[in-house]
């Protein structure tokens, strides 16, 4: 089975399920590792070479004009006070691949992608052979067929694009948006883009075309899903849960639902741009309880049958205001 990336809990009213997070789909790409390729030690010199080859200078020491004086080096040594309290200096850093035994820095020439296709045993593959296989990315994106959207497991949809006609295209873009309007069915394609071969669908949305990039169904692990057992719930649970779900029924507002954790580290970036301090935030989880099913569901229907404050202040005075059109129309 899968690894767990969220564990937590599903909460509708005062029904608390715990639950596991578990990846559905994951793109398949044969990974490769980088590997420090070191050729052969060279034979070592015959006696003839190395009487023949040049004498190697020792190395010798710096020119005395070179040198740093000493009373320069003493007063680097010794800081002010004020300067050994000054801001640290940030600069940004490159990664470097280091050799896992020596700890040696390797150049980038000796470094190769390797597959492995046993525990610690390598086969190489060259720049050139990814080349050769890897899709261009193509200039047309062929509809091979036309089908219900709701035929299509969302948990198939991976990216999502807009899609914009050029100037000359944009009367035959209407036209297969408002023919796909008017059937409402949906296009699939495929096209090759990043070096990858994609399944697309292309479908009508409020004013022009959408794409999705879809998983493959190799790539869906569909033995994975949880079989919920149904013969476990009675009647009067359900119907209490659906009365419930029904009461908690609204349109989808996407406006409604924000990145907290980004507006707050938006937040604290600009404090300290300003030179502000920033306060640490105390989050407090606390688990949810078990408690009896069909009781949590009466509760919780029962909480969403009590008027709010707001609601109670809003009855009480229309009663006054109607009295009030009563009485002014009396006086005439």
């Amino acid at each position: 089975m899968a690894s767990t990336v969220w564990r937590g809990y599903i909460s509708f009213g005062l029904i608390s399920i715990p639950v596991r997070l578990f990846r559905a789909a994951r793109a398949e790409r044969v990974s490769f590792r980088r590997l420090y390729r070191e050729e052969p030690a060279e034979p070592p010199e015959t006696t003839e070479e190395r009487v023949s080859a040049p004498v190697r200078a020792a190395a010798k020491p710096a020119p005395i004009a070179q040198r740093q004086p000493e009373p320069e080096r003493q007063q680097s040594l010794s800081l002010p006070r004020e300067e050994a309290h000054a801001e640290p200096i940030l600069t940004p850093i490159k990664q470097a691949a280091l050799h896992a035994d020596t700890g040696e820095v390797l150049p980038a020439r000796s470094l190769v992608k390797g597959y492995e296709y046993e525990k610690g045993r390598f086969v190489t593959v060259e720049p050139e052979e990814l080349k050769n296989i890897s899709p261009k990315t193509s200039t047309n994106m062929e509809i091979s067929e036309f089908v219900e959207l709701a035929e299509i497991d969302p948990v198939y949809f991976e990216t999502s694009y807009y899609v914009t006609p050029e100037e000359a295209g944009q009367k035959a873009y209407s036209l297969l948006y408002s023919s796909m309007r008017e059937t409402g069915l949906v296009a699939i394609a495929q096209f090759a883009m990043h070096n990858r071969e994609h399944v697309i669908v292309l479908r009508p949305g409020r004013t022009g075309l959408l794409a999705h990039t879809m998983f493959y169904a190799s790539e869906v692990r569909s033995d994975e899903e949880y079989r919920a057992d149904s013969t476990l719930v009675n009647e009067k649970e359900l119907s209490l849960a659906q009365t419930l779900i029904h009461s908690l029924a609204a349109p989808f507002e996407p406006d409604k639902y924000r990145d907290t954790y980004r507006e707050k580290l938006e937040s604290i970036l600009a404090r300290k741009v300003a030179g502000q301090p920033v306060s640490p935030e105390v989050q407090v989880s606390r688990a949810a309880a078990v408690v009896d099913i069909s009781d949590a569901l009466r509760r919780s229907l029962a909480n969403l049958r009590k008027p709010s404050a707001s609601a109670s202040v809003d009855e009480s005075s229309r009663p006054l205001a109607r009295k009030g059109k009563s009485h002014g129309s009396g006086k005439k």
